[in-house]
């Protein structure tokens, strides 16, 4: 199968879902049992991930999602936290 890019557009961490944005293309879903990493399976807004793309009953779903090693930038939100010693 081949191995598609694309960057997280939204991750909802309490839920577990969110969805990729393809380079040329429309965003595919991602469930967290599709991220393929060791401890919390969670993304980040802006990281670049590869994937599978699969076809579900429901639409595309991204699987065996693994972080591009890319340095993403901190959102305002990080930016805040590091402010306030969080």
């Amino acid at each position: 199968m081949q191995r598609l890019t694309g960057s997280v557009k939204w991750f909802n961490d309490a839920k577990g879902i969110g969805f990729i944005k393809r380079e040329a293309d429309t965003d595919v879903f991602v469930h967290y049992k599709s991220i393929s990493c060791t401890g919390h399976k969670t993304l980040k807004k802006g990281q670049s991930v590869s994937f599978v793309l699969t076809k579900t009953d429901f639409g595309l779903q991204a699987m065996d999602v693994q972080v591009e090693n890319s340095v993403t930038q901190p959102t305002q939100k990080d930016i805040n936290e590091q402010a306030v010693g969080h």
